[in-house]
């Protein structure tokens, strides 16, 4: 009895094991595919709106004006809130394709921000492994 208990011992271990390192893996495909989209994402107008959405997972909305598409409804829950709280309506906003910086202008201030990716599970792990991220 004693060497049965042993064995589920060792099979619940290996099995936790697996379970753990596919939801690593899981994660940081998750991860990655972020960096991706937000990477390959171009976008340019002036804010129109700003407000939490309380209905759909208190996500914090920008309602951006684009000269060519007109308004647009972004989020940027994957970033710290300080970010959202930056933004003031009437700012400008320009993100380029191929880039991981967001340049925001309003009367007196004219700056970049890095992307960080903050609010996503793992970041801290995964950060250092993707490629859009590590080059300069």
């Amino acid at each position: 009895m004693k060497k049965l208990s042993n064995r589920y011992i060792i099979l619940s271990f290996f099995l936790s094991l697996g379970l753990n390192s596919c939801d690593n893996r899981t994660q940081k495909k998750f991860f990655d595919k972020i960096v991706y989209d937000t990477y390959h994402s171009n976008y340019e107008g002036i804010i129109t709106n700003k407000y939490i959405d309380k209905y759909n997972h208190a996500r914090p909305v920008v309602v951006l004006e684009e000269q060519i598409f007109g308004k647009k409804q972004m989020d940027f829950m994957f970033e710290s809130s300080d970010l959202f709280d930056f933004f003031k309506v009437g700012d400008t906003i320009i993100k380029k394709n191929k880039s991981l910086t967001i340049n925001i202008k309003r009367k007196n201030i004219d700056t970049i921000i890095k992307f960080n990716f903050s609010n996503v599970k793992g970041n801290e792990k995964f950060y250092s492994e993707n490629q859009y991220l590590t080059q300069d």
